[in-house]
């Protein structure tokens, strides 16, 4: 029996089992990645489809006349208490409120104040034309505390009008408030979700461009 030619000994005993180990070891991860990343795209699918906002308003005047209608040294005050329900796997905090509060503007609606007749927004409906004056229109960025994935968190905002502040909207409150008004309330919350990067290219797909975060809105937005 001949022998081998140099070499051929090697070769013939060399096993590709550590080649097929190594692709296994990568299929595996490769596996996990997907998994993973499938698990985290259908949470924030979650956090943007079933997070829900509940606002509630309590609207206080302070110095007023016997006739309801503000003082000098009055003032009107809107406490907005925000419940955001998270049943997310996400963990969200609030980085953005905008706030609008508009009062049934009486007088223009009877024609005695034609000028703020022209500038009121309005809300049309199966009575007909209504004329608001927006007497709070905000929109400030906040840092608050987490809401917590499978949970909810209430916070509090204070928006408050006094005549030093703003004497020409103070005074067309003043003048609104000798007549019985109803008001109205829009609020827009945003909401960053924690671990989700925001999309870095401008010219992105609007879902990406807005996938770190949600938004929504609640109420009558009278100045769309």
């Amino acid at each position: 029996m001949s022998a081998l030619p140099p070499g051929r000994a090697d070769l013939a005993g060399r096993s590709d089992r550590p080649v097929w180990l190594v692709l296994a070891i990568i299929a595996v991860i490769l596996v996990v990645l997907s998994v993973t990343s499938a698990a985290n795209y259908t949470s924030v699918v979650l956090a943007k489809s079933t997070v829900y906002v509940v606002p509630r308003y309590t609207v206080t005047w302070s110095g007023t006349n016997p006739d309801g209608s503000l003082t000098d040294i009055g003032s009107v005050n809107v406490s907005l208490s925000l419940t955001v329900e998270n049943p997310s796997p996400r963990t969200l905090r609030i980085r953005l409120v905008g706030y609008s509060g508009w009062v049934e503007d009486g007088p223009a609606q009877a024609g005695l104040n034609l000028t703020r007749r022209a500038t009121d927004d309005r809300l049309i409906d199966a009575d007909g034309t209504h004329f608001f004056f927006r007497v709070f229109g905000d929109s400030t960025e906040v840092s608050t505390g987490p809401i917590a994935s499978r949970g909810n968190a209430t916070f509090v905002f204070v928006y408050s009008l006094v005549r030093t502040a703003n004497p020409p909207r103070f005074d067309a409150l003043r003048n609104i408030t000798e007549y019985a008004a109803s008001t109205n309330h829009w609020v827009r919350v945003q909401m960053p979700i924690e671990g989700v990067p925001p999309a870095t290219s401008p010219t992105a797909a609007q879902s990406l461009l807005t996938i770190d975060y949600v938004e929504r809105e609640v109420g009558e937005n009278l100045a769309t």
